[in-house]
Formats: C-alpha cells, structure tokens, sequence
C-alpha cells in the first residue's frame, strides 16, 4: 500500500509523486515530493503480483480442455503439421480469423500434446505479465494506485474465465501487445526521444499483434487519444487553445485506425460465415441500443460485486424496448456528459476511466450480429477483460487518496478494507478455476445457476453419451431441443441418444427433424454434417428393420420398406462424403443381408481401399467369394 505513492521507474524521466484523478484543483497546483522505489521495494511488489496470481490460479495446473478447448486445440487438424500453419494464416478452414493465437495453439500442441497443464501455466505467465504491465501503464500515466490496480485485475475473479480455460488464451495475448503499444505510443510523448520513428513503428506493430490474436481489441486507437490526452492534461484552469500534442497524436493515431478497420471487416467477414444461416436474434436496432447499455452497466456491476459468475448467463429480452428501459443508457450518456462538463473541475479522472470502459465494450455489445451471440445473451466474463482496467484504475485511485489522508485512522481503515477486498476476491477467484477443472465441473456448476443454458445442456448430453450413460444423455439433450429447437444437430444428439435406448422410432423421428432442418437451408442441404445424420437415420431403419424380420418367417413388408429407405439413405449419405469407410461398410452389410451381392462387392472393396485393415469389410467379402469357387 506504502509503494503505491510512487510510480513504477520505466522511462530516462524523472518519476514525481502522482496525483489523485479527483483531487481538488488546489491540490493539484499543490507540490509535489519527488520519490522513487527502491530496488527491494519494486521486486517485492513484482514478487507479489506473482505469487497472488499464482496461487489463485493453482487449480489450473491440475485442469483439463474444457468447451472450445476441443474445438480449437486438442480436435484441430490444423495444429497437427506445417501446412496447418500456413491455412491457419490464410483462414480457409478456420471459424475466426486469430491467427497469432492459433500459432500459439500450434506450438503449444507440439510442445506439450495433449497434456492440459503446458497450456494453464501459458496462460497463468500471460496473466502475471499483463497484471505487471497494467502497474507498468497506469504508473507511465501517473494514476494513484497504480500497484493495486495491477494486483486486482491479476487476482480478479471475473478474469478467470480468460486465464483457466486455455482457448482464451487469445484474449491474455491480444491484451499483453496491446499494454506494449500503448506504452509504447505513451512514449513518444518524451521530449528527448531519439528513436521516436522506432517506438512508433513498435506501437503499431504491436497493435496488429494485438488484432491478429483477437480482434476485439479495435478500440486501442480510442483509447490511445483518450491515453494522450489525460496524459497531455495541463494546469486546472480551462484551456484557451487547441493542445498542439494532442493534435500530433491525432495525425499520429490513424494508421492504428486504418489496422483496426481492415481486421474489423475481416472478422465480421469470419463471423458471417461462421454463423451462415442460423438464426442468431439480436434484435431491432432499438434494442441494440438498448441491451447496449444494460451491457455496460452489467459488466460494471459484475465488475465491482461479481456474484454468480458462470460460463453462460441467462437469457436476455431481443423484442421491442419500452420506456422504462432506455433508462440504463440514458443514465450513462447523462453522467459522461457530467463529467465531461466538470472535466477542468475534478471530474476528468472519472471521465477518462469510464470513457475508457465504455470504448473497449463497444465491440461486444451486440450492436451487430457476431457468433457469441448465439448463446441468447450479449454478455460473457471474458469479454469485460480489456475494459476492467479503467475501473479498477478509478478504484485503487480512490484508495490511494485516502492512504494519503493524514488521520491515522483513515489510513488503518482503509488498508484493512483493501486487505479484506483482495482477500476475499482471490478466495472467489480460486474457487471460481476450480469450476473449470473439466467439463463436469463447468457444465455442472453452470446449470445449477442457469439450468436454461442450451449450450450447457447439449454440452453434458454429449459428455454422458461418451460416459456410456444414455438416460441422462437424452435428457440434456431433449432440453437442449426444447430450449434451441432450431439446431438440427441437437436433434441428432437426441436421436443418437435414443436409439442407445433402443427407442428406435423416437430416434428415427429426431434424425428425420435434424434432416428437415438441414435441408430446409442451402448453406447446409449438402454439407458433411447431413451425411452423418443420413447414416444415423439408415443405421437405424437397419436394425429396426432387422428385428421386424428376426420372429417372421418371411421378410415382412414393413421390414422390406426400412431396408429399401435405409439403402437410399447410405447412398444419398454416399453423394455427400464418398470417402467415409463405414457408410460404405454398412451399406455392404446391409446389401449381403438382401442377397444382392454384386452390389455389396462394390462397397465393401471401397471400404478396404480406404482402410485395408477393415476386418468386417474383409471377412465378408472374403465369405462372398469363397461362396462362389
């Protein structure tokens, strides 16, 4: 607490004691005591930036992959070669277009495999650096507090969503260039900067690192002008003229504008394609506007009392607003409207913290349809992870003016409030990595604090399908049918699901309404997706069809007509993927079942090119010609 009366040495400058972003303007023309940390001082502070987030972040080391870890990691063909890396970059087979993050990925994978830990203890290094950079800005910007600041954001449980489960790892990558281009930008501010022209190029460089590990960082260049002129501020008084420094910023700032927008577009470009034609409701543009700023003032509230963390949160309302609800928005605009009104009398410290916030939420606000979305919620904990700087900045700014109240009293009550605060934040945090040991823990946690959660359901049906546990996997998954009935691959889950029961007819209805879906789209009429769901539907008639004949003495007709659909289903399924061993197998079996050899030959010698050692394949077709020597 001591320390955060000095600023963190960076620059060839002189530190100064800092002052309060609310003090009165006669503090502020106040002098001011030059100090500095001493070398104990500082690597203590580091040190225990570092041993907080460690210890919070313990329970990662023993977690496993957890949701888009599958999708992203451990199930991606794209991290198994060289020629991965090179379709990585140019985005032909990815769902979103990070590519720094998804090199990441790539050199992980081969450094670790499989093995979960590798990717935590990234992650957790990632967070412990981007916790000593925030100290490192806010000290470079002469906020109060500025150690504290960095010990919250490091320890804070709202950020364990982007540090214990591995795919986030492009939001710790994308913040850690994007704390380097701002303190790099912030730079060029020194008088006797001698390779100005470096530090700048670094910046920028920095700044499409940023965007190429995660997209959501377009603000920086906002907040860059908004960094250069709380920076640039001058005495208290109003100014007169137009501040030269922060017009060179300005000219400065528009190659960082022109980066953002070009990986802005593309990223929408990524997100369209992704989303293809499935519904993903966000509402008429009013309402945009509107869940735009319950967004704000939502991840505000879970930043200063986050209560209920989860990984899916519920629903939110997409129909017409009415009156009452413009309210939240109408609320933020009047007060940055205040505070920009009040700005030359104690009021710009909260003006640049909030305008801050606000500006780094702006991209995921649901103002335009992105993928996130398809949840039925505009918000998620790791999307607040950039934004929460500001705010924690104005908090430890608030904590530091009172360390520095001369009542010895103040000053007791106050560490201990903090001591408390950052205890009881750590304990949540620690306890919130626990939730995301697996997909157990995650997904059990999740629906006994939103049991609505589609995504959550579909997630453990999936889980006790794997676990052989098909009651319980058809009830996840038929909620998860009631609750996004759109989703044709729901409806296959519940069809696989059942037919494990040995409830064919209930599982042969869901396959036939996930083919109605896929087929009612021309995105997905022909997609690979539909073939699984084609083999699905035709090994089911198969075996209905074949109990139909077991305690008849003839084929019943009944029977007669699952077989006919069940062949037209593999060779539909066939047109769709020529190359899948086992729907050609199956349909060979199917084909000797019936008599009708010559046509099983054909597909049962295709499953033995694609893989030589099929032993069903090779027995029967071995059987079929022996049957005519």
């Amino acid at each position: 607490m001591p320390g955060d009366k000095h600023c963190f040495v960076y620059s060839p400058a002189r530190c100064q004691l800092i002052l309060s972003m609310t003090e009165p303007r006669a503090q502020r023309r106040a002098p001011v005591v030059r100090a500095k940390f001493t070398l104990w001082q500082r690597t203590a502070l580091v040190v225990a930036i570092i041993v907080a987030v460690v210890l919070v972040y313990l329970p990662a080391f023993r977690g496993d992959f957890v949701w888009d870890d599958f999708l992203l990691i451990t199930g991606n063909p794209l991290l198994q070669n060289f020629s991965g890396l090179t379709e990585i970059w140019s985005g032909g087979r990815t769902a979103d277009y990070f590519p720094l993050t998804n090199s990441v990925f790539w050199i992980e994978h081969h450094l670790f495999g499989g093995n979960a830990t590798g990717y935590h203890a990234v992650n957790i290094l990632l967070q412990i650096a981007n916790s000593l950079l925030v100290w490192l800005l806010l000290s470079r910007l002469n906020i109060p507090g500025a150690w504290l600041a960095g010990l919250i954001f490091g320890i804070h449980p709202v950020h364990v969503a982007s540090v214990a489960w591995v795919s986030e790892l492009k939001n710790l990558l994308s913040m850690f260039f994007a704390l380097l281009s701002i303190l790099c930008f912030l730079e060029l501010g020194e008088k006797q900067l001698r390779n100005s022209a470096a530090v700048y190029v670094s910046s920028l460089v920095f700044f499409a690192l940023a965007l190429l590990s995660k997209t959501q960082v377009v603000f920086l260049p906002v907040v860059l002008l908004l960094c250069a002129w709380w920076r640039d501020k001058k005495s208290p008084g109003r100014q007169t003229t137009p501040n030269p420094n922060l017009r060179r910023d300005i000219i400065r700032s528009w190659p960082f504008f022109l980066v953002a927008i070009v990986l802005g577009v593309v990223t929408i470009w990524f997100q369209n394609r992704g989303i293809g034609e499935e519904g993903i409701v966000i509402g008429s543009l009013p309402r945009r506007f509107v869940n735009a700023g319950m967004v704000i003032w939502w991840y505000a509230g879970h930043l200063f009392a986050p209560i209920r963390l989860m990984a899916i949160y519920p629903t939110w309302r997409f129909d017409s607003p009415n009156l009452l609800e413009w309210l939240p928005l109408i609320a933020l605009l009047g007060i940055l409207a205040g505070l920009w009104r009040w700005r030359n009398r104690g009021t710009r410290g909260a003006f640049f913290a909030i305008a801050c916030f606000v500006v780094a939420l702006l991209p995921v606000l649901g103002l335009i349809k992105m993928a996130y979305v398809r949840s039925g919620t505009p918000v998620a904990a790791h999307f607040q992870y950039f934004a929460d700087v500001s705010l924690v900045a104005l908090f430890s700014t608030g904590v530091a003016y009172l360390w520095r109240q001369p009542q010895r009293t103040i000053r007791i009550a106050t560490a201990a409030i903090v001591i408390f605060l950052v205890g009881v934040m750590g304990t949540y945090a620690f306890s919130r990595t626990e939730g995301y040991q697996n997909e157990e823990t995650l997904w059990q946690d999740n629906l006994s604090k939103n049991p609505d959660a589609w995504q959550a359901h579909i997630q453990m049906a999936q889980r006790r399908f794997k676990q052989e546990r098909y009651a319980e996997a058809a009830y996840h998954a038929g909620r998860a049918a009631e609750l996004k009935p759109e989703l044709a691959d729901i409806r296959n889950e519940l069809g696989l699901a059942y037919c494990r029961q040995q409830r064919f007819d209930e599982g042969i209805a869901e396959y036939r309404k996930a083919l109605q879906l896929k087929e009612a789209k021309p995105s997905t009429a022909r997609s690979a997706s539909v073939a699984t769901i084609r083999t699905n539907l035709a090994n089911a008639l198969t075996i209905t069809a074949e109990r139909l004949s077991q305690s008849a003495p003839t084929v019943p007709e009944e029977a007669t007509r699952r077989y006919e659909e069940a062949i037209r289903q593999y060779e539909s399924a066939l047109e769709l993927d020529p190359k899948q061993p086992a729907i050609h197998r199956n349909l060979g079996m199917l084909l000797v079942r019936l008599g009708r050899y010559d046509e099983a030959i054909t597909h049962l010698r295709a499953t033995l090119q694609i893989v030589p050692n099929e032993p069903i394949a090779r027995q029967m077709l071995d059987a079929i010609e022996a049957s005519r020597r």
